[in-house]
């Protein structure tokens, strides 16, 4: 593959591609996408819910970047097949994505507890969701011979944090598995795959945690808190910067690679 020119000035410059970026309705997505939008991207925000991708297209578009929202069910794969076909049709192209698209085990169930309705739910949402994601995008980007694609995984896809999370860890490590076989797979043919692994951050989804039944909050926060050297959970705004390195010619040679944005969690 040729490598890209390079301006210093222009590596993390989106102008002109078109992200289409899943759980972008709140939380890391919504972040995400706002921060792509401040670098010229423009952005189809797709979401289970449809009035929180109205609410984030809106705000891209605010910024002067063309945005569409699209309503999807991750685990229907004739939803998945539909939201990347308006894409391309309404922006034009596909050249990022994005698969912010997941849910939390909640309530946190001890592994000999947890019903297989619940386990099922979780793995396709998270992995079977991301894949066939990956697999409908990729086919629009291979025709190009060009794309990059940014999955969402976690620390609990490497560790085991306890508590009861043991559906979420099983996706989030298959998703790390499948982020490097796809990498390896597509990077001849000019597509990089990546993933960020991110501690707890201040999310909708996360707060929900925090008002779980049975659940002290200040003690469940002291708990997720002293196991991040920085000292603190992460603010959504906070995941756009490692996504826009990853989505940008400012990562042209980096593929396969599982980045944590986990305030020095794995690294204890």
């Amino acid at each position: 593959m040729v490598p890209p020119d390079h301006s210093f000035g222009k590596l993390f410059d989106l102008s002109g591609r078109v992200a289409l970026i899943t759980g972008a309705g709140g939380g890391l997505g919504e972040a995400v996408s706002l921060g792509f939008a401040e670098y010229g991207c423009d952005i189809a925000a797709a979401d289970v819910n449809t009035t929180s991708a109205d609410r984030t297209a809106i705000r891209v578009r605010a910024l002067g970047r063309r945005s569409i929202a699209i309503p999807v069910d991750v685990r229907d794969p004739a939803q998945i097949k539909l939201m990347v076909e308006e894409t391309v049709r309404s922006l034009g192209s596909l050249d990022i994505l994005v698969n912010v698209a997941g849910v939390i085990q909640n309530p946190h169930d001890s592994a000999e507890k947890i019903p297989l309705e619940e386990w099922a739910r979780i793995i396709d949402i998270n992995l079977r969701g991301t894949f066939v994601c990956c697999q409908e995008a990729a086919r629009v980007m291979l025709t190009k011979g060009k794309g990059a694609i940014i999955n969402f995984t976690s620390i609990a896809g490497v560790v085991g944090p306890g508590g009861g999370v043991s559906a979420y860890c099983a996706s989030k490590g298959g998703i790390n598995g499948l982020t490097m076989e796809l990498s390896t797979e597509w990077a001849g043919k000019g597509i990089r795959v990546n993933a960020i692994a991110p501690c707890q951050f201040l999310t909708p989804a996360l707060k929900g945690v925090l008002e779980e039944e049975g659940i002290d909050p200040q003690q469940r926060m002291k708990f997720w808190t002293s196991n991040i050297p920085l000292g603190r959970i992460g603010e959504p705004v906070e995941i756009a910067g490692p996504a826009l390195f990853l989505a940008s010619d400012a990562a042209s040679m980096v593929t396969g690679v599982i980045l944590p944005v986990d305030g020095g969690f794995l690294a204890r």
